[in-house]
């Protein structure tokens, strides 16, 4: 398959760490074949994968297992080859272990399609039918009976080689012992043999007669019998007589018909012994070789078994045989050996005709008594009560009542899971023998409830407790949390602990590990630390304390990070406060000297002058006196 086409659920794209799969080849009725890789001899293979919803009937998969034993005992060009086989392990997808089979990849066309696409000529025919038989008296060497030749299981490659397929309802015959049980109607009815229909069993002379109606339709382009169902068709194969091919067709050479006329007689012993014979015929005929039956005539003469001659007939045997003894006790002696004679075979007459009469009368019972048990296999039986039972043990009771049992699952509200809800046929109805009922087991109630611990777990457990329940994983979408994990279930949509409807979609809500900042300026330390310490917020306070003349003093201006910006869960949050500023120490006042100023007191400021040249113990002076105190007037020049 290409690496954008989903595999069907439960196949792995690699089978047995060998086999990659690549597409869907076909489709039968109770497998799948796909085309593969072979990785390990790096060549392209045919995998056969039984389909789930035919491996839970133990008849198909018994089938293919044989078909698999029956061809990997085979070795032949015209037999398709098993290469591998194996089984699926059971997954959610498939209760059931899928057995597979690796067989060669042959590229072609089915003996059907060739015959649907047009007009076939003898010599085309006859190779065909060459294959087939060759391949069927390897088979039969092997005392393997194929029973189901028909187009469909015959292909033709590209390059004109035949080959035979499906030995799926292949038997092994048993010639070491006698077979007495009626065998079971298998086949395709436009090809199996008259015994075939009648459900008796079947020898390699039986595939010889469905080869013989192939090649039937390969020279007329229909089989020879048809009718509106396989049970009209099967009295067909039984008693009557088909066509001969140059009458159904003209154009067909009439050195045919008394091969295709003894293939397919109603009697084994009457049809070609070995497959390889019937082809060797077809072949001497499209040569121009005319077939003759050698098989002598039966003789018409029997033995009677008892009888008396009449008095007339005697005296007729007398009269034409007198004795000859000239000597009268020699004639007396002849006499009454001849009455010792009729006495004896008188005795013998009687004798065979009691035992004639005891083989008919026991011939009589048996055929009763087959007809009875025939009558009473057919009979149909009552479909069992099954309710409440466990898969199980409802299998066994249907079994036991000789029904073959499919099982299918559905919702109950009044029957809990894993039991049995009912049957088709409902219990009580009358059924054959053999036949298929189906068998429901319940699910549970189709109300599933949202499993309300899943707050608080990881991602994947919610998913298996999802599926658990019966429940699909829909969306998956994230929010803040303070305590939950990343990537941990917060809740769900619809919400935990609610009833939905089995098989629904439930939205899980996942943590992101990170926590929205609330607004905390303008409130009281107190009320900031409860704020960001609250369960549901969960992050550190700092308070800072910043001097400004902007807030008044114990304000929380500034918080870092901003709100409404997510953090980490367990974050620290730095908040600046107000603080006022310190006051400035106010200037101690100093004595101005009076106005008017003597000459000692410029002496005196001179003199102050020179004794601290470094200005050190003095104001700084300057045209100005300080800013908050005038200073005293300077003097220029």
């Amino acid at each position: 398959m290409s690496d954008n086409e989903a595999l069907p659920p439960g196949l792995p794209r690699l089978i047995n760490d060998r086999y990659e799969i690549e597409s869907l080849i076909g489709r039968g009725g109770m497998a799948d074949v796909y085309l593969a890789t072979d990785e390990v001899l790096s060549r392209k293979v045919a995998v056969k994968v039984l389909r789930p919803d035919t491996a839970s009937n133990p008849m198909v998969v018994n089938r293919f297992r044989r078909e698999a034993r029956a061809v990997a005992g085979l070795s032949h060009p015209n037999i398709v080859s098993v290469y591998d086989t194996g089984e699926l392990p059971a997954t959610d997808f498939h209760r059931d272990r899928l057995p597979f089979m690796v067989m060669e990849y042959v590229t072609g066309h089915t003996l059907k399609q060739v015959i649907a696409s047009g007009d076939i000529d003898a010599a085309f025919a006859v190779h065909v039918t060459r294959g087939v038989c060759d391949a069927l008296d390897h088979s039969h060497h092997k005392n393997v009976v194929h029973r189901d030749i028909k187009p469909a299981n015959v292909m033709v490659t590209d390059a004109g080689h035949v080959k035979l397929m499906d030995f799926g309802i292949a038997r092994a015959v048993d010639t070491s012992a006698t077979m007495t049980q009626t065998a079971a109607v298998v086949g395709t009815a436009q090809y199996f043999s008259p015994e075939q229909a009648r459900g008796e069993q079947v020898d390699f002379r039986s595939d010889i007669y469905s080869v013989g109606c192939l090649f039937y339709e390969l020279m007329t382009q229909e089989p020879p019998f048809t009718g509106d169902s396989p049970v009209s068709v099967a009295y067909q194969h039984v008693g009557e007589i088909p066509s001969t091919l140059s009458d159904v067709k003209d154009g067909v050479d009439p050195i045919f018909d008394p091969i295709v006329s003894k293939v397919l007689s109603k009697e084994r012993d009457d049809r070609f012994q070995t497959a390889g014979a019937f082809a060797a015929a077809l072949e001497d005929a499209l040569n121009g070789i005319e077939f003759h039956d050698e098989q002598s005539a039966p003789s018409t003469y029997t033995l009677p078994i008892y009888g008396t001659h009449s008095e007339t007939e005697t005296s007729f045997i007398a009269q034409s045989a007198p004795h000859t003894s000239q000597h009268p006790v020699f004639a007396e002696e002849e006499a009454h050996g001849s009455e010792r004679r009729n006495k004896s075979n008188r005795g013998l007459i009687i004798l065979l005709t009691i035992i004639a009469l005891l083989a008919v009368g026991i011939a009589s019972f048996l055929v009763i008594r087959s007809i009875q048990t025939e009558a009473e296999k057919r009979a149909p039986v009552a479909v069992p009560k099954v309710l409440e039972m466990t898969e199980d043990d409802a299998r066994a009771a249907l079994r036991d009542a000789t029904f073959q049992v499919r099982v299918e699952h559905e919702f109950s509200d009044d029957v809990e899971q894993d039991k049995a809800t009912r049957t088709e046929p409902e219990e009580g109805a009358m059924a054959s023998k053999d036949s298929t009922v189906t068998l429901f087991i319940s699910d549970g109630s189709e109300q599933r409830t949202i499993p309300k611990d899943l707050a608080n777990q990881s991602e994947t457990a919610a998913r298996d407790a999802l599926r658990e329940a019966g429940l699909e994983v829909g969306e998956v979408s994230r929010k803040n949390s303070a305590t939950i994990p990343t990537d941990w279930v917060i809740g769900t949509t619809p919400e935990l602990g609610s009833k939905v409807k089995a098989g629904s979609e439930v939205d899980l809500i996942l943590s992101t590990g990170m926590v929205t900042v609330p607004v905390v300026t303008e409130m009281s330390r107190k009320e900031a630390e409860e704020k960001l310490g609250a369960e549901d917020i969960g992050l550190e306070a700092q308070f800072d304390e910043v001097v400004t003349a902007d807030y008044a003093e114990g304000t929380l201006f500034k918080q870092s990070p901003a709100a409404r910006d997510d953090v980490p869960q367990g974050s620290l949050v730095k908040i600046s406060v107000a603080k006022a500023p310190e006051p400035e120490p106010e200037p101690t006042e100093e004595s101005s000297p009076p106005e008017s100023e003597s000459p000692d007191s410029e002496e005196s400021d001179d003199s102050t002058d020179e004794s601290s040249p470094s200005g050190e113990d003095s104001p700084p002076s300057s045209g100005n006196g300080p800013p908050d105190r005038p200073g005293p007037p300077r003097e220029n020049g």
